[in-house]
């Protein structure tokens, strides 16, 4: 084999490794709609917040025009949080009904967003934010970026805030 051949076969088989993904992930925890009836009550609450995340270079990543959602802290929901830490995204697994229990909104421009009506409960927040960079590879476009921001919080007053940001941040996996 040429030494040229043996060069661009070697590229195209450092590409193709580039592309393999990672094994998917699994929900363990049922969903039990039982599980969810107390999040289905409102509340007098207002939880609001800014999500972001700062880049190495020093440019700052918002939610903006993306949806942030409120789900119940349940352990479906808290174990979806656990499986989200390892970069993996959704379980493939996960039943979309406990959906129906989530308060949605959308972040404005600047990364923030309110949620009205909340009750007084414990909750996880939970965002993904996206952005490209040039590509590592020259003469391909740029590169997806992004991941999740998420936390916990806990609704016991009028108003709850909440900032999302680099500590709660998980990459996606490569």
């Amino acid at each position: 084999m040429s030494l040229s051949r043996l060069a661009t076969a070697s590229f195209i088989a450092l590409g193709l490794a580039g592309c393999a993904s990672a094994p998917p992930q699994y929900m363990v925890t049922p969903f039990l709609d039982g599980d969810f009836q107390t999040w289905t009550q409102s509340g007098p609450y207002t939880v609001t917040g800014q999500a972001f995340v700062k880049l190495p270079d020093g440019h700052v990543i918002t939610c903006a025009g993306g949806e942030i959602s409120l789900l119940p802290a349940v352990g479906y929901n808290t174990e979806l949080e656990q499986l989200l830490q390892n970069g993996k995204g959704i379980p493939v697994n996960y039943d979309r009904h406990a959906r129906k229990y989530e308060h949605k909104t959308i972040c404005d421009s600047t990364g923030h967003f309110s949620f009205d009506g909340i009750p007084a409960l414990n909750w996880v927040v939970l965002t993904r934010v996206s952005w490209q960079e040039p590509s590592s590879i020259p003469y391909l476009g740029p590169e997806d970026k992004g991941g999740y921001l998420f936390g916990e919080i806990q609704v016991r007053e009028n108003r709850t805030s909440l900032t999302l940001t680099n500590p709660d941040f998980v990459a996606d996996a490569k």
